[in-house]
């Protein structure tokens, strides 16, 4: 990454559904973070009567998270991240991680939802999560 472009570290949805204009995208993996399906859906894939239940990162000294990185230019970077505040708006926050691509590390942005806000989920029995997985609809459909 140079001073004129930002990365975004896709690791849920953004897989698949980036939303914005990007102008290279690499595979990359990040250190000491672990994908979960702890993060409550309210607006996305639940409702606020019953969320379901979409991905977070969590701290996890050890272990790791395969992911994209999206290089966005500096000028297009307010743009997107405006687009992306209000996407990622029930429960998470901006957060800057280090991401491994080959033999170099890349400063990203990604977003993070944590305990401290009301819709996390956390951990809970397989069984659980997979029950609302199954059961939960949104605007956007179901979990799975």
């Amino acid at each position: 990454m140079n001073a004129l472009t930002h990365n975004v570290f896709g690791y849920g949805s953004l897989l698949w559904n980036p939303g914005f204009v990007y102008t290279q995208v690499r595979k990359v993996w990040l250190p000491d973070w672990s994908r979960r399906l702890w993060q409550g859906s309210t607006d996305h894939r639940g409702t606020p009567e019953f969320p379901g239940l979409v991905c977070t990162l969590v701290p996890d000294p050890g272990q790791g998270c395969w992911g994209l990185a999206y290089e966005v230019s500096d000028q297009s970077w307010p743009a997107i991240r405006a687009e992306l505040d209000y996407r990622e708006k029930d429960g998470y926050g901006l957060h800057g991680v280090r991401a491994r691509h080959l033999e170099s590390w890349l400063d990203c942005w990604t977003y993070v939802a944590d305990a401290s806000n009301p819709s996390y989920i956390g951990q809970r029995p397989l069984a659980e999560l997979a029950w609302r997985i199954r059961h939960a609809v949104g605007p956007s459909g179901h979990s799975a």
